[in-house]
């Protein structure tokens, strides 16, 4: 899978408020003559696993596993919510059949909420199971590499609960990551990384609505000191995600990534769900706000809770990456990836007039690594080395196909004759030539493996090079 290949081996301890979203869909056509109301004629029911149970759906969608721990009742609901647990591959001992299940049901015509119906059990979990949890707490905790506290304010996840699981936390190097609910953000001290939206935000801050830019700013550094927190993210929805540090004090806004928003509903546990994966996989807090970022732009795109899967994630990162940028910037986007533990793989190459050949030995070069990179030869470059009749299409066009290639994450120009100076600025962990190469003096190699890297060789497509296909044009041959 690449480059987020290691969400698979991460396993995140969910805690909190799990529930049934129901989706009551149909049609309408006319006015109730009882009130001045839509009649809704029903086409349709769904339900899909909410509150915690939405951050497991997206956990498991992005390739992680999960301990659940939670309450769900002693009903169908809370059957149908032990059978989703299941079916996503969560060990669910820790969650407690009590009570009856939280249910929100949702009138929908065209896409659009009609009214939202809540049935709901605000109960903290008895005495009897929360022994149980209690004990096989520290246990569960050394089997996870993250924790999520998702609260939604139904009584499972008190502040005493919450406390304990975050010292466990502590206690094991684990990062934790909150949801917040209600105006205490006592209950969340110590944890590292809080991920209100603005209403919880305001509510945590005592604010009427949301200030200026500095006050949130000032007002986010003040809640991160004063609860032990290290790391504010504020959802935004439309306007994206602030991340406030709580060491440096500083500020850092992402622009939301949807070009249409369909609906919110959960875009928060998408993005809970993704950085948890990430940290635990041990990227930089810039990467996994990015990845976020990126996932819940696939959320909201869509209409109801929805869950990207991995390979949509990759897809939409991997495209981002392809949207045309300057040299240092891709450099500096290069260093964070390796940095994160991505692996860089390096190739060269004039690539005028694209074949198979070329696209062969890019995908091989791709499987070598996480992230592939390519060198392309100017214009200027290439009538040096070939001849004052080439290249056959300019740097542009040639420039344009690469990064159309999934294969391809950076395309780079250089003006050089040979890509030995751009070698030396990307620093790549593998550098990658065809097999044509082989014991012969690869421009880059001997830097490359001066610092622990390797090179390699790719398989050639027989009988295809840009040369014959010139060829056979200029002299009208099949």
């Amino acid at each position: 899978m690449g480059e987020f290949a290691s969400f698979r081996s991460q396993r995140v301890l969910v805690v909190g408020d799990f529930m049934t979203d129901k989706y009551i869909s149909g049609v309408v056509e006319r006015i109730s003559p009882e009130a001045p109301i839509p009649v809704l004629l029903q086409k349709d029911v769904t339900r899909k696993m909410g509150g915690a149970g939405n951050v497991i759906r997206n956990i498991f969608s992005l390739g992680g596993e999960v301990v659940a721990v939670g309450r769900i009742g002693m009903d169908a609901e809370g059957e149908y919510l032990r059978q989703c647990l299941r079916e996503c591959g969560a060990d669910d001992r820790f969650v407690f059949s009590e009570g009856s299940t939280a249910v929100k049901t949702r009138l929908v015509t065209s896409r659009h909420q009609l009214l939202r119906v809540d049935e709901e059990e605000i109960r903290n979990l008895s005495e009897r199971n929360m022994e149980t949890l209690r004990a096989g707490l520290a246990d569960a905790m050394r089997q996870v590499n993250a924790v999520v506290l998702s609260d939604y304010g139904k009584g499972f996840l008190t502040e005493g609960l919450a406390q304990q699981v975050i010292r466990a936390a502590c206690d094991q190097g684990i990062p934790v990551l909150a949801d917040p609910k209600g105006n205490q953000a006592g209950k969340y001290c110590g944890v590292t990384v809080l991920t209100p939206n603005v209403k919880e935000f305001c509510a945590l801050c005592g604010l009427d609505s949301l200030p200026e830019e500095e006050e949130i700013r000032q007002n986010a550094l003040k809640l991160c000191q004063e609860h032990d927190i290290s790391q504010i993210v504020l959802t935004r929805s439309e306007k994206g995600i602030s991340v406030i540090n709580g060491a440096t004090g500083e500020k850092k806004d992402y622009p939301a990534k949807a070009l249409e928003i369909a609906d919110v509903t959960g875009a928060g546990d998408t993005v809970i769900a993704t950085l948890a994966l990430a940290m635990a996989s041990n990227m930089e807090m810039d990467q996994c706000v990015r990845l976020a970022n990126q996932a819940a732009s696939l959320t909201v795109s869509r209409f109801g809770t929805a869950a990207p899967t991995l390979e949509e994630l990759e897809n939409a990162m991997g495209a981002e990456n392809r949207i045309r940028k300057d040299k240092k910037e891709i450099l500096s986007r290069i260093r964070e990836l390796q940095q994160s533990g991505r692996k860089i793989v390096f190739t060269n190459g004039c690539f005028d007039l694209l074949h198979a050949g070329h696209v062969n030995g890019l995908r091989e070069a791709k499987s070598f690594g996480d992230v592939l990179v390519v060198g392309i030869n100017s214009d200027d470059s290439i009538r040096r080395i070939k001849g004052a009749d080439r290249p056959i299409l300019p740097l542009e066009s040639r420039q344009v196909m690469l990064e159309a290639l999934r294969y391809v994450d950076f395309v780079i120009p250089f003006e050089e004759d040979t890509p030995q100076n751009l070698i030396e600025k990307v620093r790549p962990d593998m550098l990658v030539k065809g097999r044509d190469w082989e014991g012969k003096e690869v421009v880059g190699a001997e830097f490359v493996k001066s610092y622990g890297g390797e090179v390699r060789f790719a398989e050639l497509e027989p009988g295809i090079s840009t040369s014959t296909i010139i060829e056979k044009i200029r002299s009208g041959k099949d």
